[in-house]
């Protein structure tokens, strides 16, 4: 429902665009225009008309200075006490307007760089007023030193300066609109790069904010916020703008497309492609004279095999069913059509109307928002795999992590604590007499009655909160636990020995043969847990020693036994 309301106003704002009276519908002059080359301005404004060329490829010199001539014999000019000559900005050196009237009255106006920034009109254009002389206007020559683009002598017109503001204010509201739905997947992009830091956002982002910046430039907007811009720094900032943003479209699209469904092959063509206009545009800055007037055509041919290598990539990536791909040809449809149009006018191979400048704009919008929501769709796919991802990997940690029989920690666990805290106390438990149980009664009641064990010492432990029990290997377990003195973990070593004796835990479905443990603890201090375990261990030997079913805790520093140690027993009444 959102994406109708976007499109439903970016149609009226380019319903805007061209609204008006039809008798006030600016005047072209392409037709009419004849054009010829020379070496100084002089001379062009000296060539006789009959040197001049009316029809073919006429706009295209390669001459320091262009000259341009427009007669009006037959043709109606817009009815007014005042008109407005105005053409493309571009960028040229200098420039001199002469208009010519019916009593023979000429006026030459200089118009210099600055001037085509304070006389902008929306849409990369400029107003030069036509002195009302009193007569009728027959006749507007230019001279044009180094133009850099052939639209400056290609797209001149004639309006009143009535339909002049009004199509100012209303394509200036129409780019304000623009760059407002494109400010939009910007936020969207920062928001989403937050969650998940994936390179084809930034490529969208960057992509959304070279169209923004394109629209500024291109607009003639960024003159509300720097006036003196430089005419020569907008242009070629504009034509970066717009390189910068197609080139990041194609990394938007490789993005896009599951890495699963391109070869490496056709994932390397497509960061070609992103390449070639970024290339050609350095080429053709670093060109200097040479390349001047063909800058654009030349730009505009780059796009061929880089629009080739998108189409035939997102084709193949919609034959093995990519949802990406999906959002990218939807987002590139208006911008092929509309590439197209431009690229056939840029090498001069068809005229089309002023119009066709204005759809890039729509072309842009429709392109981010279409690329929006496959980087949503990207996004939550992505999402879906990590944590897919996520939870395997937890999963096979728990795995790891668990012993297969009895599912209590295993002792890969176990030797992930690192140290035994002061509060905490080790038990280490070992099944008396296990192999005898084996031996009598089968492997398989052994099972059952570690299980039995297993189960006995958890829940028990349920009742104190942070303990946790281990099986080390075989019939040995080890039990961590909250254990502010000698005494509390003694208390709790004789709960757990004393339950596994009365077999009073878990109610069983088969017959199983009473068994008994024997416990050896220590208290913790902050040693490491290799040394905790060693002194628990020597405890639960003493406990073996002396006759098993029993509980022996280890106090260290004493020296009793000759060894520095001292072992407190406590066993069976």
């Amino acid at each position: 429902m959102e994406l109708n309301r976007i499109l439903a106003l970016m149609a009226f704002a380019l319903g805007l665009l061209w609204a008006g009276p039809v008798a006030a519908q600016p005047l072209p002059l392409r037709s009419l225009t004849c054009t010829a080359g020379a070496e100084s301005a002089r001379a062009a404004f000296d060539l006789p008309r009959g040197e001049l060329r009316c029809s073919g490829n006429r706009f295209g010199h390669r001459d320091l200075f262009v000259r341009t001539s427009v007669h009006f014999r037959t043709t109606a000019l817009p009815a007014s006490s005042g008109l407005v000559w105005q053409t493309e900005a571009s960028d040229f050196s200098s420039m001199l307007v002469r208009f010519t009237y019916a009593d023979g009255t000429r006026r030459l106006i200089d118009v210099d760089r600055q001037m085509a920034a304070r006389n902008w009109f929306a849409g990369n254009r400029f107003d030069v007023p036509i002195p009302d002389e009193g007569a009728a206007l027959v006749a507007v020559d230019t001279v044009v030193e180094r133009p850099y683009s052939a639209a400056t002598t290609a797209k001149a017109r004639i309006l009143t300066p009535a339909r002049s503001a009004e199509m100012h204010y209303l394509r200036s509201l129409a780019y304000v609109l623009v760059i407002g739905l494109l400010i939009l997947p910007l936020i969207y992009d920062l928001l989403f790069y937050r969650i998940l830091r994936q390179p084809f956002v930034l490529w969208h982002l960057a992509m959304v904010s070279a169209m923004t910046c394109y629209t500024l430039l291109q607009s003639g907007l960024i003159f509300e916020f720097v006036p003196d811009l430089e005419l020569g720094l907008r242009w070629r900032a504009t034509a970066l703008a717009f390189v910068l943003a197609l080139s990041s479209a194609v990394m938007v699209v490789r993005g896009l497309i599951e890495d699963r469904l391109l070869s490496k092959r056709m994932n390397a063509a497509l960061v070609v492609a992103a390449l070639i206009p970024v290339v050609v545009k350095i080429i053709a800055l670093l060109g200097g004279e040479a390349l001047r007037i063909t800058v654009n055509a030349w730009l505009m041919a780059s796009l061929i095999p880089s629009a080739g290598i998108v189409a035939v990539a997102v084709a193949v990536a919609l034959a093995r069913g990519s949802r990406g791909a999906r959002w990218a040809a939807l987002g590139l449809s208006v911008l092929m059509v509309i590439g197209s149009l431009r690229l056939l006018v840029g090498l001069e191979l068809l005229e089309f109307g002023f119009a066709l400048e204005d759809s890039v704009f729509a072309a842009m919008v429709v392109l981010a928002i279409f690329t929006s929501l496959g980087v949503g769709d990207r996004f939550l796919a992505l999402r879906d795999d990590r944590d897919q991802a996520r939870t395997q990997a937890i999963r096979l940690g728990r795995m790891a992590n668990t012993d297969g029989l009895t599912g209590l920690a295993n002792r890969r666990a176990f030797d992930m604590v690192a140290r035994l805290t002061n509060g905490q106390g080790l038990l280490l438990a070992d099944i008396d007499h296990f192999k005898a149980v084996n031996d009598e009664h089968g492997h398989q009641i052994g099972d059952a009655v570690l299980c039995r064990v297993a189960a006995i010492l958890r829940d028990e432990l349920n009742e104190h909160p942070g303990a946790r029990v281990y099986r080390l290997g075989g019939e040995e377990f080890a039990v961590v636990a909250d254990a502010s003195d000698r005494h509390e973990l003694m208390q709790l070593a004789e709960k757990l020995r004393q339950t596994v004796a009365s077999v009073q835990g878990i109610t069983v479905s088969v017959d199983l043969p009473a068994v008994t443990i024997s416990l050896g603890a220590v208290l913790g201090h902050g040693q490491l847990m290799h040394q905790a375990f060693a002194d628990a261990d020597a405890a639960l030997y003493q406990a073996k020693d002396g006759g098993r079913d029993c509980s022996v805790l280890y106090i260290a520093g004493a020296t009793k036994d000759g060894r520095g140690r001292f072992y407190d027993t406590m066993s069976r009444a």
